[in-house]
């Protein structure tokens, strides 16, 4: 069973628990490996390892694209491997690109890194092919 997150807790204690809102396997898939890639090792309080150390590089100079992109994809492969055993076959792939932004009263421009990741995998219980998709703003810069 894979409740919708946030539970709705009032609903607990009415005498029909099976009301709560469901969601399918994908989708509470979908939610954990959120969670996984956007919780740095050391914030869950109950598993200190639970996480992606993708964090690890978010303010790491990039000398090198192609090692930095090897280390993110890798941290991310690590991270499913361990915390999400619903799917297999985990094909992580990512984009990083520089935004920029420039605030009109004061002028600041800030630059940040956008990785775009997709994860295509397979869920163990049915063989289905499934994909995923977030995008993720790392290291906040700021020029003047």
């Amino acid at each position: 069973m894979n409740y919708k997150f946030p539970v709705d807790f009032s609903r607990l204690f009415e005498s029909n628990i099976r009301n709560l809102s469901q969601q399918s396997e994908k989708e509470s898939v979908d939610q954990n490996l959120e969670l996984i890639i956007t919780t740095n090792p050391g914030e869950h309080k109950y598993d200190p390892k639970f996480g992606c150390k993708i964090w690890d590089l978010d303010f790491e100079r990039v000398v090198s694209k192609a090692i930095w992109e090897e280390l993110f994809t890798q941290y991310i492969s690590e991270a499913i491997k361990k915390y999400e055993p619903r799917i297999c076959e985990v094909e992580p792939s990512i984009h990083f690109f520089d935004t920029r932004r420039e605030e009109v009263i004061s002028g600041a421009v800030y630059i940040k890194k956008r990785v775009d990741i997709s994860i295509r995998a397979k869920m163990v219980n049915t063989g289905e092919k499934c994909g995923f998709f977030y995008s993720l703003y790392l290291g906040p810069l700021t020029a003047n």
